[in-house]
């Protein structure tokens, strides 16, 4: 809160001042002037008040405004604040005035000096009796006192990585520190300069990811999808493990444990490890890493695997060029054909 603000606050407070606080001109008589004021109105201050102490300046055409009644508005609800309405003789024009409560002398005539209820800062506030004309003038006033302008560097807006930013920040300082002209690594400025670039550039990469995942069709996480299809109600999967085909050949009928057994990949001298008992890695490759492990995905815990298989002809039905379309979910393979055992005949039919 500043000190007007703060003064305001103090006067609407007490009950020995009071100020004024703002004016309205009424929509249906130019002449009617509504005063609001800051708290309520004693009895004594109402009945003092006269058109005498109310004083009306400025104007370029229209001057010589005078107040020709006033009286006081009593508002019941407590926190709003008492109203004068005022009368003038004639609506002034376009030009800035100032409506005052000032004191009188022995025989009734104002003077020049605030009223002694009322605070010395709120005994006068601006008057505009043209605010509900339409004009194309920009009535923005200037500041008695200006704040400061101070020369703003030159920043390149394209600046989004380390290096740039770093050249960005050794340009600035060449223009402020001339005499300053140390480009070594080790030096405690270059050294502050690469740590502002590197912030800068982790911050500018914050900035990309927050608007690329801010918006589903650049969105790379999956959180973030999850979250913007959350708001359509729909409920997006968790997803699954990568998954691939693995191609078996045995040189004798196995049968593996889908729980204990798995597929390694990925050795540089294309042997596979020995595995113990238990089914784990050894330390020795499990420091080395470089491999990739895949899980059977079977519901069966046992896995036949049989050397017939290893590679499986299709029956051609007798066509030497046969194809298969793209599609198909079924075709006819050719296998040994093995005749039934001849009946026991020792044993009863």
């Amino acid at each position: 809160m500043n000190n007007a603000a703060r003064r305001r606050e103090d006067v609407r407070r007490r009950d020995d001042l009071n100020g004024l606080d703002y004016v309205e001109i009424d929509q249906h008589n130019s002449t009617r002037l509504y005063v609001y004021l800051l708290g309520k109105l004693t009895a004594e201050l109402a009945d003092a008040l006269q058109p005498a102490n109310f004083r009306i300046e400025g104007g370029a055409r229209i001057r010589s405004i005078r107040v020709t009644n006033v009286h006081s508005v009593q508002q019941n609800d407590p926190e709003r604040d008492d109203i004068l309405v005022v009368d003038v003789n004639r609506r002034g024009d376009f030009s800035p005035f100032h409506l005052s409560v000032v004191e009188t002398d022995q025989d009734g005539w104002p003077t020049g000096k605030p009223h002694p209820a009322f605070d010395q800062r709120f005994a006068s506030i601006p008057l505009n009796f043209r605010a509900d004309c339409p004009a194309d003038l920009d009535c923005k006033t200037e500041p008695d006192c200006p704040p400061e302008v101070f020369e703003e560097p030159e920043i390149d807006y394209l600046a989004k990585d380390y290096a740039s930013f770093r050249r960005l920040i050794l340009d600035r300082l060449a223009v402020i520190m001339p005499e300053w002209t140390e480009r070594h690594v080790p030096d405690l400025g270059i050294t502050l300069v690469e740590l502002l670039a590197y912030v800068g550039d982790h911050l500018s990469y914050y900035q990309d990811a927050v608007a690329t995942e801010a918006y589903l069709d650049t969105a790379r996480q999956r959180q973030s999808v999850r979250r913007h299809v959350r708001l359509v109600d729909y409920r997006l999967h968790e997803g699954c493990n990568a998954r691939a085909w693995v191609v078996v050949e045995v040189s004798d009928d196995i049968e593996l444990d889908a729980q204990r057994d798995y597929f390694i990949t990925g050795f540089e001298n294309d042997s596979p490890p020995t595995v113990d008992s238990r089914g784990f890695l050894p330390e020795m490759l499990r420091d080395k890493g470089g491999f990739l492990v895949y899980e059977p995905l079977v519901a069966q815990q046992a896995i036949h695997l049989w050397q017939a298989h290893n590679e499986i002809m299709f029956y051609t039905w007798g066509e030497r060029e046969v194809c298969l379309p793209r599609g198909t979910t079924h075709a006819t393979l050719r296998d040994e054909y093995v005749e039934d055992a001849e009946p026991d005949a020792t044993q009863p039919e």
